[in-house]
């Protein structure tokens, strides 16, 4: 467990980012293609990708978020040596790597100081963008834009505490501290002024990690919050659903995951929480998507004590009725 210890100034600079761009994505991706008892990941191999694949090595947070491939490589290539060595050798001994074997493949393979082989590095990556992540891009960069939406209504509703306690179960908000993780040794982390970045991300999972800048002391400290967090959600996000051809004409109405919702709460009416595991999104983007279906008066909502219902209003049927002639 890791217990995060606020200040007021650190509350103050708590902040939501809409995520961390392609290279995170394409960073965790690995990490999710190498767990154990899973095949290698696609595209070609690296010597430094088992680093990746650990979770070890952070490139994240020496290259900042970026908007696209294109701008966290060239943010790689232009990454200090000794901020790649250093963070390359701590990669190593949190993944057991003996010395002798780290000196071996730095005399070989050295992306922190040649940057012929940095730019290798950065191929690698590259590739596996393109294979993994780049053929999915609309639909990560929608879910990611609709979960951001939604925290941002958390927060403008409930303002900061609102939005930590939001985060429960996979983190509890006891303010001024916030506990991410469950069991093991515990590890205290003062924010000291800091503060703390708040950043969705398909790929990453199944539960929200704490990324440290090892280069810059003041540096906000990141928290990364998993859209996949059961089974089948990530295949959920990526995959196209099965009603997506029966749906065409709704998706281009209403986007692509409150149509879905739409059609989810046609099969039956749900609670909030159904709603989110039927579409793999978090309660807070399933309440927003609810929202604005009730507010375009295609779903009601009733209270049934602690929990609501919804179901689809006599508008909802006949709109998702059309959808399904047009298919």
């Amino acid at each position: 467990m890791i217990r995060i210890h606020f200040t007021a100034d650190d509350l103050a600079r708590t902040r939501l980012l809409k995520g961390w761009g392609p290279l995170a994505e394409t960073c965790f991706s690995l990490i999710r293609s190498s767990g154990r008892g899973r095949p290698a990941a696609p595209g070609p191999a690296h010597p430094y990708g088992p680093l990746l694949g650990r979770g070890s090595l952070d490139l994240l947070t020496l290259t900042g978020p970026a908007g696209s491939i294109e701008e966290g490589l060239a943010a790689l290539l232009a990454v200090r040596p000794d901020h790649l060595r250093v963070e390359i050798r701590t990669a190593a001994a949190s993944a057991g790597w003996p010395h002798a074997r780290l000196r071996r493949l730095a005399g070989e393979v050295d992306p922190a100081g040649d940057r012929d082989d940095r730019r290798r590095f950065a191929e690698f990556l590259h590739d596996h963008h393109r294979i993994a992540v780049a053929p999915h891009w609309s639909r990560i960069h929608d879910r990611l834009s609709a979960e951001h939406s939604a925290l941002t209504r958390v927060l403008g509703n409930g303002g900061v505490d609102g939005l930590l306690a939001w985060l429960a179960p996979f983190a509890r908000w006891r303010s001024p501290v916030l506990e991410v993780g469950l069991g093991g040794p515990v590890q205290d982390i003062h924010l000291g002024g800091r503060g703390l970045l708040l950043v969705p991300s398909v790929f990453h999972g199944p539960g929200p990690a704490v990324w440290i800048n090892g280069v810059d002391e003041q540096a906000p400290l990141v928290l990364f919050l998993s859209l996949a967090r059961r089974a089948g959600d990530l295949a959920a996000v990526l995959g196209d659903p099965a009603g997506a051809p029966r749906l065409g004409t709704l998706v281009n109405l209403l986007g692509r995951t409150r149509a879905h919702a739409l059609d989810s709460i046609g099969d039956g009416p749900c609670t909030t929480g159904e709603l989110a595991r039927r579409l793999a999104v978090s309660p807070a983007s399933a309440s927003e998507h609810a929202t604005v279906l009730r507010d375009a008066g295609l779903i009601a909502t009733t209270r049934q004590g602690r929990a609501v219902r919804h179901r689809l209003t006599s508008l909802g049927e006949r709109l998702l009725g059309g959808a399904a002639d047009v298919g």
